[in-house]
């Protein structure tokens, strides 16, 4: 067994992936450099201006090494085995430490904040695993990677032999975590209640001997009327953003007819145009059906063995099967109403209690 674990939070990982690039760029161009100058007779004049030179490269590239030290605050979470505690370290100095015991149960949580960047904005998301003792509430480790979060939470609780409470308010014993999805307990307020779906997202339910099938036939005017829109103004943008730069657009008519090159402009400006309206329209109108059998579950036509999956979490407006290595997505947006979308997780979790023979007396599924 090692004797520790180490987790360095989020962005200290980026500042590594950082590191490593400028380090193979750095690497490339003295190898560039170096092949080129083999070839090169240089006399004593140019080996004092090489030597100038190579100091001012040399700093060069230092410089963002030397920026990412200054500008970066390195944290981690080490779970040391020999002394049998957690703790937290800053720029490698110890800021906390916790034993092993006082540590409860774990769950997963998440948070968000926005960066800008050269073309707007984009928001980044967390996931963390936080820990609980009888009085306090802290985070352990974090990633913007949920399915390898998820399998370091439960390493966790494997080496600690402390439960993992789901968001549901289940806890989860060590034994259990490697369980298939289909061998899951599920919270009594799934189990029993008789799950609905708004009339908005056109749903329905078909049994047959194969198995359960939810089927959508749901059709958003709001997506349709914006993706028109937005087809149009795509539209005009292309054909007059750049057919203004090669004189084919519109306003560079002079004849009607136009020539063949500003009609085949036109045409090809209007196709790529209509991509947000064909896309939404597409989506709309094909086949949208989750089907689950006693072994496995069915989503557009890729079929997913309960074997081979322990969980299905929500994110947003997308469902998720996860395992230990990897996770597969799945949007719900043009599948039903936003507010449908926690509804069919619970359907599905408890369709495949239902196919797979589950029993209510049992706590846990065999």
């Amino acid at each position: 067994m090692e004797k520790e674990i180490r987790w360095s939070d989020h962005k200290s990982t980026n500042f590594k992936s950082v590191r490593w690039f400028l380090i193979a760029f750095e690497v490339l161009t003295f190898g560039v450099l170096a092949f080129s100058f083999s070839f090169t007779e240089f006399n004593e004049d140019d080996m004092i201006t090489l030597a100038i030179i190579s100091c001012f490269m040399v700093v060069f590239f230092a410089l963002p090494h030397i920026i990412l030290a200054v500008t970066s605050n390195p944290k981690e979470t080490v779970f040391n085995f020999e002394t049998k505690s957690i703790l937290w370290l800053q720029k490698n100095k110890e800021v906390k430490r916790l034993p092993f015991h006082s540590l409860k149960r774990i769950t997963y949580s998440d948070y968000s904040y926005t960066v800008k960047t050269k073309n707007g904005s984009r928001t980044v998301t967390v996931y963390t695993v936080m820990g609980h003792t009888d009085t306090e509430n802290f985070q352990l480790i974090e990633s913007t990677n949920f399915s390898k979060l998820r399998f370091d939470g439960e390493l966790i609780c494997k080496h600690l032999a402390i439960p993992l409470q789901t968001a549901n308010g289940i806890l989860v014993q060590p034994k259990d975590l490697d369980l298939p999805i289909h061998k899951r307990k599920l919270p009594t307020n799934v189990l029993e209640t008789n799950i609905s779906f708004s009339p908005n997202s056109g749903l329905s339910v078909e049994k047959s001997s194969e198995g359960t099938t939810l089927k959508s036939q749901y059709k958003s005017k709001v997506i349709l009327f914006v993706s028109v829109f937005l087809s149009i103004a795509f539209s005009l943008f292309l054909h007059f953003a750049f057919g203004d730069i090669f004189g084919v657009s519109v306003a560079y008519w002079d004849t009607f007819p136009p020539s063949l090159t500003q009609i085949i402009f036109l045409f090809g400006s209007l196709s790529l145009g209509l991509i947000p309206f064909l896309y939404s329209f597409y989506q709309q109108k094909r086949k949208k059906e989750i089907k689950l059998t006693k072994t496995s579950m069915i989503w557009n036509g890729k079929t997913y063995p309960y074997d081979n999956w322990e969980d299905l979490i929500q994110m947003d407006h997308k469902l998720c099967l996860v395992n230990d290595s990897k996770m597969e997505s799945f949007s719900l947006y043009f599948f039903c109403e936003l507010s449908d979308v926690t509804n069919i997780k619970h359907w599905i979790l408890k369709t495949i209690f239902e196919q797979a023979g589950g029993d209510l007396d049992l706590a846990r599924f065999e």
